[in-house]
């Protein structure tokens, strides 16, 4: 019966190291593809520890972007392409020995300045004499979206960590909290964005600012900074993230 178990054991351990070199040459095959195609941007980098190889393969990743915008059109804002790029990264590991080899890529179509008008809101601004957007104008290019500002509003713990958020940057590792605590139902980006359900809605202009939180309820969209009706439409050429809590 000992012996049984001990070539088992060797069986199942030959097994999974079949099954391990198979993935790492699927993954390896996958590299080598998006190496030769020329409508990625890559960067990679091997260490001993998996988070330490990810972290430089992005940092070498984020210099490319930043080299790659200069010479395709120097006009261009930089912060706002690389923060473009960090949303729409993946990445591929594999072992070297007892090392981490981490590579991440880029299509270098999403890191340009987004024209899918799915992607992008491209109505005009509709904002007050001191710039702050005016809380009760609807745009009659969104009719449907109606509603009147709420007598008294009570914040969650979450939504007043929600006006906090001021910068792009700062929006996954705020989602990315909520999701390790278990209260993320779903997110994504503007062009999957529900339209009946209830959610949060991060809106970023092409700087990486956040000009406007709002949280959507059917018809009515809080802005939870101003604490007054708003629209997403109210902002022109800027992104959107949204994400629904359990």
């Amino acid at each position: 019966m000992e012996l049984r178990t001990i070539i088992l054991t060797l069986f199942c351990a030959w097994c999974m190291s079949l099954s391990l070199k198979a993935q790492s040459a699927d993954t390896a095959k996958s590299i080598s593809d998006i190496k030769r195609d020329m409508g990625y941007l890559y960067a990679e980098a091997t260490m001993k520890e998996q988070n330490e190889a990810l972290f430089a393969a992005k940092s070498i990743l984020e210099l490319k972007v930043s080299d790659w915008v200069r010479e395709q059109n120097p006009s261009e804002k930089v912060e706002v392409c690389i923060a473009k790029a960090k949303e729409h990264t993946f990445d591929l590991q594999t072992m070297r020995g007892n090392y981490v080899r981490a590579f991440v890529y880029v299509k270098k179509s999403d890191i340009m300045p987004v024209t899918d008008k799915s992607e992008v809101v491209v109505f005009q601004v509709a904002a007050s004499k001191d710039g702050v957007p005016m809380s009760d104008d609807i745009s009659e290019e969104s009719p449907s979206i109606t509603g009147q500002t709420q007598p008294a509003i009570t914040l969650t713990k979450d939504e007043e960590d929600m006006r906090s958020i001021s910068s792009f940057y700062d929006i996954e590792p705020f989602i990315k909290r909520l999701q390790r605590g278990g209260k993320i139902k779903a997110y994504g980006k503007y062009s999957d964005m529900p339209i009946n359900g209830d959610c949060y809605i991060f809106i970023y202009d092409r700087q990486g600012k956040v000009p406007a939180v709002l949280r959507k309820e059917g018809n009515v969209q809080l802005n939870l900074n101003t604490m007054g009706n708003d629209n997403i439409t109210n902002y022109k050429n800027c992104g959107a993230i949204w994400f629904q809590l359990k």
